[in-house]
């Protein structure tokens, strides 16, 4: 499967698992937790593990904009952190929050 594949079926089975708005709400949210791939201006890439496998890694846009900027200003590459946001596509975030441990 390519990577592409892969990335695909791993956010459609984390939407699967990771539901938290209700069911009669359009909006899925959904938390994700990884390491920063890359961070610039309301754009991050969050690369995490795929589904327990620490073999398989993916990356998911995530988009800035709708997050304070204060907790996600001092982020560099490699930070570990938590993402709330909604499933835009069933292709990115649109992040809400982001947590530091």
């Amino acid at each position: 499967m390519s990577r592409k594949g892969l990335v695909a079926a791993a956010l459609a089975a984390v939407v699967m698992l990771g539901l938290v708005g209700s069911a009669d709400s359009q909006e899925r949210y959904i938390s994700l937790e990884g390491h920063v791939q890359w961070i610039a201006g309301q754009t991050m890439i969050l690369a995490t593990d795929g589904m327990g496998s620490p073999q398989v890694l993916w990356s998911v846009r995530i988009d800035l904009t709708d997050v304070p900027q204060d907790e996600y200003n001092t982020l560099t590459q490699g930070d570990f952190v938590f993402v709330t946001g909604v499933l835009v596509d069933n292709s990115w975030l649109a992040g809400t929050s982001i947590e530091s441990p």
